[in-house]
């Protein structure tokens, strides 16, 4: 049985469930609408040993976090060393579905919240173990696929991101980007990395986008010098070309 044919089986025995205890519903709720996109780093960064298990914080973060944003759509978009042609995807979920009769809503939402982690983690486990993908962190084409997957512009759209946001170019791509080495300490050094990254058309358009991190600036955190250079280039990026004008809201 493959991974696909599992989440199909949680999902059909989710309705299944929901069907059965239909009875019990109460007054029919509003429908979400809108969207949520996970983006979800499979880096070597992100595995335990690091001090950021992308893999644990899915499972413990992920299904308050969709409860919370009530977006029907929840689409998956990976993070690797080439993001946009990565090889490892999954299809997309829909929360609330629709369903005749009458249907216990939060019953079934929980079921498709859980396929949707369940789904998450079988991505995760491929970008780690498929032998195609390129090493490195590609984090803006991971919010760059994450925004083109998008269900609706006139609808509300969150990211969820699980990424300590430390951008890690394969080696012997040229103007390579490493944040884990590259020299953030003046507002003229951050402002030259993230014009660079503009004229390559790597910055995404996060205008109406919400955002949500776990792991931002994890590895950095720790060092007290390091990581208010690290936000203050993510901060700058996002409010000067992402058009993204909030803060980052980290879990």
């Amino acid at each position: 049985m493959t991974s696909s044919d599992s989440v199909a089986r949680t999902l059909a025995a989710g309705a299944l469930l929901v069907l059965l205890g239909a009875g019990l519903a109460g007054c029919a709720e509003d429908r979400y609408v809108g969207g949520c996109g996970v983006v979800l780093d499979g880096s070597g960064s992100s595995k335990p040993e690091t001090g950021f298990d992308a893999e644990q914080q899915v499972k413990n973060l992920l299904p308050k976090l969709l409860a919370d944003a009530k977006c029907r759509t929840v689409t998956f978009s990976p993070i690797t060393g080439t993001s946009r042609s990565a090889y490892c995807s999954a299809k997309s979920i829909d929360v609330d579905p629709d369903a005749t009769g009458n249907v216990d809503r939060d019953q079934l939402r929980a079921v498709r919240r859980t396929a949707v982690v369940k789904r998450a983690g079988e991505l995760l486990s491929c970008l780690r173990t498929d032998v195609r993908e390129v090493p490195g962190s590609d984090i803006l084409g991971g919010l760059w696929t994450a925004v083109q997957k998008r269900p609706s512009e006139e609808e509300p759209y969150e990211l969820i991101v699980f990424s300590d946001f430390l951008i890690s170019d394969p080696e012997g791509t040229p103007n390579r980007v490493d944040l884990y080495r590259a020299d953030l300490s003046s507002p003229d050094r951050r402002r030259a990395l993230i014009e660079q990254l503009a004229d390559e058309g790597r910055i995404p358009d996060l205008s109406g986008v919400k955002m949500t991190t776990a792991g931002y600036g994890k590895l950095q955190s720790t060092d007290p010098k390091r990581f208010p250079l690290f936000d203050a280039f993510w901060t700058e990026l996002l409010r000067d070309k992402a058009k993204y004008p909030d803060s980052l809201t980290e879990v």
